[in-house]
């Protein structure tokens, strides 16, 4: 290819669209206005741009915007012999659509084992809602991980539980937690006999008709727990949330640890839950992209 072409010809003989064209041109157009001769950029000096233009719009998926315009400039370059190399070629941004985690809206570990403590009228009812409630709050799982559990999911011998992936989710063995086990025994051998209908029906938690339990079920279950902290948020989502911070920064989990347990694909969800000072979050973030 001719090192004369301009980088909206070399657009056009790729085949794309007047509208990615447009698209693309317009991203340059604005990288090249803030850094007049980037054509010897190196990695760091990309992060540290979009880094700082990120702040300037309030919509956060400007980020990934100019960074796909970034990239195909310097495949420009790269294929017109302009440079060797291609400075951020593996580097990838996720739309950042979920909000900041809001800590001071979440529960501490002792505020979510007073769920389990409550008395109720049936005892089989009691033990499948203190074992939903515990793997609310040991194991911080979605409602849909629960209803999908079955009983092959559970291995009290090993202490694990396996939790099967989603679009969203991956796939993980959590541990057992010490306070689990008699209650999981116990509501195996009584609390689900006296709600199982079919034998055949290989749920972990089933409902009062001895049907595997419901999301909706699961949600209603958690709003009768509302009456211990009247003025916050309590949900499925909110429990999660604060399991999940609570491994960071009660228990001191690493990072990475934290990542598994929850079966979040991206590292940059699990950093959110951390509560760190401006030089922690600067480390943070210079270990996971690192600028030089």
């Amino acid at each position: 290819m001719k090192n004369d072409i301009t980088f909206e010809h070399y657009l056009h003989r790729y085949g794309h669209t007047l509208q990615t064209v447009k698209s693309y041109v317009f991203a340059n157009k604005i990288f090249m206005m803030d850094n007049p001769s980037p054509e010897n950029y190196k990695y760091k000096d990309i992060v540290e741009y979009l880094n700082k233009k990120v702040d300037d719009y309030s919509n956060s998926n400007t980020k990934v915007y100019l960074l796909n315009g970034i990239k195909k400039y310097y495949d420009y370059l790269l294929e017109t012999g302009k440079r060797e190399d291609h400075p951020c070629r593996n580097f990838f941004v996720r739309n950042q659509r979920n909000k900041q985690v809001i800590h001071q809206d979440l529960f501490s570990s002792k505020e979510l084992e007073l769920m389990l403590e409550r008395e109720e009228r049936y005892a089989d009812l009691q033990q499948r809602n203190q074992v939903v409630t515990s793997l609310l709050i040991y194991q911080g799982l979605h409602s849909r991980e629960i209803h999908n559990l079955n009983l092959s999911h559970i291995d009290l011998d090993s202490g694990l539980i396996f939790i099967k992936a989603s679009p969203k989710v991956s796939q993980r063995h959590i541990e057992i937690n010490n306070k689990q086990y008699r209650l999981f025994d116990r509501y195996l051998h009584e609390g689900r006999k006296a709600l199982l209908r079919d034998d055949d029906n290989n749920a972990f938690v089933l409902g009062k008709l001895g049907t595997r339990m419901s999301v909706d079920d699961i949600h209603y279950l958690v709003s009768t727990f509302k009456g211990l902290f009247p003025d916050r948020k309590l949900t499925p989502a909110t429990i999660r949330q604060s399991v999940i911070a609570n491994w960071l920064n009660e228990k001191k989990l690493p990072l990475e640890q934290v990542q598994l347990l929850s079966g979040q694909k991206w590292i940059s969800t699990t950093i959110k839950y951390k509560q760190v000072n401006v030089d922690e979050q600067r480390k943070l973030m210079n270990r996971f992209h690192p600028l030089g």
